[in-house]
């Protein structure tokens, strides 16, 4: 860098002194630095340097130098020493010979077995004499029952059938359609002819006829009828995980066809299920059964089903 046309001459001396500094090599500028050290102290010192503080030199390369060598040098030679003594008097310690030993390891026998002295044998126990078993007397013969007499008890196909003049309760003779106490033994009842032209019985031992009519003929009825279907609402728990179910209830309907009452018949294992289902009941409404065109009371039992839908 070329010096300004403002900058002085020793300014100029100084920066080419710089520049010829920069380029020497690196022991020379060390020695440099040191010998500018050894003036700035020798400038700053208040008493003047005596010939033996001037002799030594701590910034002096070639003293310290030998110092250190001369430091090294009796390391050396104190562990050489050390070496030297310790050898000595491991082999002055060493045996001359060495004396073999032999080791024998010997296995104790097995012990025998302790003896087992057999089992005493248990004394006998002393025998008695047995006495007699006692004599038994010999038992009576059970007593024979009489043969209990054979109840002819029921309902006789004939009565039910149309075209005669009442039921009849019991097959036999009997008292005016009562069953009676005992009945009589089938042989020995008496054949009676039945049909309008059979005899009136008369006696206490009169026999019941067949009946002459239904009593449902002639006699229309009608079944109750939903006005509007109604569905039971699914569950939503049950729903989302998808199970089904069936609940099968009986409801009482009256004359005007509301729902008074309901009785669940079959159930299922969630109760959601089975409370839809009564709640549903109950909002039923029914045009009432009739006998005849005259409105009754009437029981109906159905099933709810609880379906999912297929998409």
């Amino acid at each position: 860098m070329e010096p300004s046309v403002h900058s002085s001459p020793a300014e100029a001396r100084r920066r080419a002194g710089r520049r010829l500094a920069a380029r020497r090599p690196l022991v020379v500028r060390k020695q440099l630095s040191r010998n500018a050290a050894r003036r700035r102290i020798a400038t700053r010192a208040a008493t003047p340097l005596t010939a033996s503080q001037r002799a030594f030199d701590p910034l002096h390369r070639t003293k310290r130098l030998v110092a250190l060598a001369l430091t090294i040098a009796a390391s050396l030679l104190v562990h050489a020493a050390v070496v030297v003594v310790g050898s000595a008097l491991r082999d002055g310690q060493r045996p001359t010979a060495r004396d073999e030993v032999k080791i024998e390891m010997r296995q104790r026998p097995p012990e025998p077995p302790p003896e087992q002295k057999p089992p005493e044998p248990e004394p006998e126990p002393e025998k008695k004499a047995a006495a007699p078993p006692p004599k038994l007397a010999k038992a009576p013969p059970p007593p024979v029952e009489a043969p209990k007499p054979v109840r002819v008890i029921g309902l006789s196909m004939e009565s039910t059938t149309e075209g005669g003049s009442g039921p009849s309760f019991a097959v036999g003779n009997t008292r005016l359609g009562e069953t009676a106490e005992k009945a009589v033994a089938p042989k020995d009842v008496s054949a009676v002819p039945a049909g309008p032209a059979a005899p009136a019985p008369t006696g206490p031992a009169r026999s019941n006829r067949a009946a002459s009519h239904i009593p449902v003929a002639g006699v229309t009825y009608t079944l109750p009828k939903r006005k509007r279907p109604q569905e039971p609402p699914f569950p939503a728990t049950l729903k989302t995980q998808g199970i089904e179910g069936d609940v099968t209830v009986m409801v009482s309907i009256d004359e005007t066809g509301h729902v008074t009452s309901v009785k669940i018949l079959k159930e299922t294992p969630y109760p959601e299920f089975t409370e839809a289902a009564r709640a549903t009941a109950l909002a039923e409404e029914f045009e009432p059964a009739t006998r005849d065109g005259v409105p009754m009371k009437y029981t109906l039992s159905f099933t709810y089903r609880f379906r999912l839908e297929e998409e």
